[in-house]
C-alpha cells in the first residue's frame, strides 16, 4: 500500500509541475529527462562502508525563466546497490571489527523516489548547471524511510537536445535502525530535453 502512495505521490508531483505554466512561456525547452549510472560513497555507523553502484532516472520542468537562470522542479527513482559486477565485491566474505567476533554487515539497499526543486543557470547554450534540493522516500532492505537530498550537475549538450551530464548528489536518512545514513552517488550520464 505504501508503495502505492509514493508512486501517486511522484505522480502528482510531476503533474503539478507539468500544469503549471507560470513565467516560463519564454523558455524554448521546458521538460528534459535523465538517465544517470555510478558509484556512490557510502556511510553508515555500524555498517561495512565498502561504496554501490548507483543509478538514477527523473524528468525536470524549467519555470521562471529570468535570462541565464531559471527554477526547476524534478521527480525521479533513484537506486543503490549492485547491478552485475558493479557495486559488489565477491572476494569480500567478513569483516571482523567487533568484540565478540561478528561480522560487519554489508551497507543497505537503497531505492525510492525523490523530488526536488532548483536553480539551473545556462551560462552558454550548449551548458547547463543546476543545484537542488529536496526529499525522498526511500526503501531501504524493505524498510520505509525518508531522507533529504541534495544535488549538483553539469551538462554540456553536443546536440541541440541530447546532452551529457555529470552530476553528484547528498543523501541523509536521519534514522535507519539507529543509524544515520549518508551516500553520495557521482553519475554519469545523458539529457534528453
Amino acid at each position: 500500500m505504501f508503495n502505492r502512495y509514493r508512486l501517486t505521490l511522484v505522480f502528482g508531483f510531476t503533474l503539478g509541475v507539468g500544469l503549471s505554466h507560470g513565467a516560463s512561456a519564454q523558455v524554448a525547452q521546458r521538460w528534459s529527462a535523465d538517465a544517470g549510472v555510478g558509484a556512490a560513497a557510502v556511510n553508515g555507523g555500524g555498517f561495512l562502508n565498502t561504496g554501490r553502484a548507483a543509478a538514477r532516472l527523473s524528468v525536470a520542468d524549467r519555470m521562471l525563466q529570468r535570462g541565464r537562470f531559471a527554477m526547476y522542479a524534478e521527480a525521479g527513482y533513484e537506486w543503490l546497490g549492485e547491478f552485475g559486477l558493479l557495486g559488489g565485491n565477491a572476494d569480500l566474505v567478513c569483516v571482523v571489527d567487533r568484540a565478540g567476533g561478528g561480522c560487519r554487515p554489508p551497507y543497505p539497499y537503497v531505492t525510492g523516489p525523490s523530488a526536488s526543486i532548483g536553480l539551473a543557470y545556462a551560462p552558454f547554450a550548449r551548458a547547463e548547471t543546476r543545484v537542488g534540493v529536496g526529499g525522498a522516500g526511500y526503501s531501504v532492505n524493505g524498510t520505509r524511510v525518508g531522507a533529504a537530498v541534495g544535488q549538483l550537475d553539469a551538462a554540456v549538450f553536443p546536440a541541440a537536445h541530447l546532452g551529457l551530464i555529470l552530476g553528484a548528489r547528498l543523501a541523509v536518512i536521519p534514522q535507519y535502525r539507529h543509524e544515520r545514513l549518508s551516500m553520495v552517488p557521482v553519475l554519469l550520464g545523458v539529457r534528453v530535453q
